[in-house]
């Protein structure tokens, strides 16, 4: 069985972990993360064999980079300088684009996002059935590198869809990131709006679970994904516009159209 490198232990890195060891599909899981009390926890929740240093990577025949993604990037040169020659490299980033690019000089690179988690963060949230039934998106068409991380998503449970990368950050523009944003405005607004906060409730909770995902982690998204959202957000706009111009109207067919739409 293969060493695996895990670098960042928060909840998808901790899960991937935890699954690894659980499903004795690795001899030696690497656990790398810069907090010290993260490395303890991971090693207490079995999420990881042992810890060590970014250098440790050097041992390992799959890496994993779990880190927000600007990190992943900051970090190329340094991992390229470090993994082994053989070494398959992968990410979980939800950018691929601005990643697949920094690591474009790797021998083996297969950007990857398994689209799960919650809104809750760190090793805490790390579960080993998180990526049970869920689709992994393996962003590079590259069939011999394809077929090993293939294999890897399936062992963890998950169902892996290759999809170019330009077309993922496309799609998850709209599908995940736009979301994120409607989400911080609403959140944002109830803290501005006391006067009505207080009768938030379900719809209100359900709407902005994502908002209470970790700052550096939503931050980076928006970041590295910045003219795909631009393009969502403006298009949002302009349909929200024109909802509004169908409630000062009183257009109630139009708004039928949209209920009725919106429902299916």
């Amino acid at each position: 069985m293969i060493t695996v490198a895990i670098v960042g232990l928060g909840q998808i890195g901790g899960s991937i972990g935890m699954a690894l060891v659980k499903r004795r599909l690795s001899r030696r899981v690497i656990g790398i993360d810069n907090d010290a009390g993260t490395r303890r926890r991971a090693m207490s929740r079995l999420a990881c064999h042992e810890t060590g240093p970014l250098e440790a990577i050097r041992e390992a025949g799959i890496v994993i980079l779990a880190a927000p993604a600007r990190e992943i990037v900051r970090m190329a040169q340094r991992v390229m300088a470090l993994a082994h020659p053989d070494a398959l490299i992968t990410d979980v980033g939800s950018t691929k684009r601005a990643i697949q690019e920094a690591y474009r000089r790797a021998a083996r690179f297969v950007p990857g996002h398994p689209l799960c988690g919650t809104e809750r963060a760190g090793i805490e949230a790390a579960d080993p059935e998180l990526f049970a039934g869920a689709k992994w998106v393996l962003a590079e068409d590259i069939s011999s590198q394809d077929a090993t991380m293939s294999r890897f998503v399936l062992a963890l449970g998950a169902r892996p869809l290759i999809v170019d990368s330009r077309l993922h950050d496309r799609a998850i523009a709209y599908s995940s990131h736009l979301p994120y944003v409607l989400a911080l405005l609403l959140s944002r607004g109830a803290v501005r709006r006391k006067d009505h906060a207080f009768l938030a409730a379900g719809s209100f909770r359900s709407a902005t679970r994502v908002a209470a995902q970790p700052p550096a982690m939503g931050l980076d998204m928006l970041i590295t994904n910045r003219f795909n959202i631009s393009r969502e957000v403006a298009t949002m706009a302009r349909n929200l516009a024109r909802v509004a111009g169908y409630l000062r109207e009183g257009n109630e067919p139009a708004l039928r159209r949209l209920v009725e739409e919106g429902r299916r």
